[in-house]
Formats: C-alpha cells, structure tokens, sequence
C-alpha cells in the first residue's frame, strides 16, 4: 500500500506518551498545533491499535487503487486534522480534557472517501451498497454524538465520535469535490475497471 505507519502505546494510566502525543484542550496554545496530526500515530492500548490497523489494510489500498498514493495520504491526513478540531469543538466538555488518540478519523475519511467515489460499489460480506454504509456511518457517528450530549446518565465509552463524524464528512466532502470537478472522471473509472479485471473479481471492503 506504500503507507507508513507508526503507533505506539503502553499500559500505564496517565501514560505520558498520551499526554504529549495526544490531543486534548488542556494548556492547549498554538505553539503545540502539531499535535493535531501526532494524536493519530498514537494509540491507548494493544486493541485500540489492532482495530485501526485492520480499518487502515482493509480500505486504504482500495482508495490507493483508485486514487492514488497522494489522494490516500490527503485524504488521510485531512480526515486526522478536521476530526481532532471536530473533537475539540463538538465533543462533550468531559472528553475534550482527556488526550485524543489514534487515526480512527483519518480511517474514516479513507472510508467516506471510498464510499462515496464507489456508491454502487458492495461491502464484505455484508452486501451493502457504497452509499448506504456511507451514509450509515455518518448518521450512526451523529446519533452517538448526540447521544453523549443528552443522555450523559449513560455510559457510551471512550470513544471519540465527533473526531469519527468530522473525518467522514470531509472524507465525504473531498470525494464529492472530486466527482464534481474532475474532467477525467470517466478516465479514473476506466483505470479502476482495468486493474480490478487484472486483479481479479473483488469486492469493495
């Protein structure tokens, strides 16, 4: 896939790693802005990592596929960047102290991204159309959110969906300027047919 990527962890609570790499308001100024991306490199433990580096093997060399090792690394990178501010702005005010970690947002643009730019196209092995996981995501990622608003009685996890909702949508935002503005759109589905006929029958995910 040509992607290098990095993630550490460890078992300790508070674990200084976090602290610096992660993202999160506290003694938060601009001279500390990079961690905006170095949140995505980091991540809480052993499963935390597992999971995004299975979402990463899974969808990040179909978006290569079709678009490219640049368009896999914008994409990527804008979906970490735009999902941590989104954290930052929407998440309850009980999370946003708490470090933000790994690339789950910059995964789920990958994942928009590859929806929308594929809407016809059908997961594995549930048989789900592009666009109704697509927007199943978002509308799932936005009721959880909600969720974490107005019913704070119950638990919903440490898991960050303002930073999941931000990366979808400009995952999907990215994928929808691409449909409107590219001239070699029908060129890009042509190069897509032609190396999925050489790869063999494949499905989406």
């Amino acid at each position: 896939m040509g992607l290098v990527y990095f993630s550490v962890w460890t078992r300790e609570d508070p674990n200084p790693l976090l602290l610096w790499f992660g993202l999160h308001l506290e003694d938060w100024n601009p001279e500390i802005i990079w961690r905006s991306v170095t949140y995505a490199f980091v991540h809480g433990n052993a499963m935390h990592l597992a999971f995004n580096l299975a979402g990463l093997l899974i969808i990040g060399p179909k978006v290569e596929r079709i678009g490219g090792f640049e368009t896999l690394l914008k994409v990527f990178f804008a979906g970490a960047v735009i999902g941590g501010a989104a954290h930052l702005v929407l998440a309850p005010p009980e999370q946003r102290g708490i470090p933000l970690v790994g690339a789950s947002g910059g995964i789920t643009a990958l994942l928009l991204w590859l929806t929308t730019t594929s809407p016809d196209g059908r997961t594995w092995p549930v048989k789900v159309s592009g666009r109704s996981l697509g927007l199943g995501v978002i509308l799932a990622e936005a009721c959880l959110l909600a969720g974490a608003w107005f019913l704070r009685e119950i638990n919903f996890g440490p898991v960050a969906h303002a930073c999941h909702l931000g990366g979808a949508i400009i995952g999907w935002g990215m994928a929808r300027r691409l449909l409107r503005s590219s001239p070699k759109l029908e060129d890009l589905r042509k190069e897509r047919a032609r190396r999925e006929s050489a790869d063999g029958p494949s499905n989406l995910l």
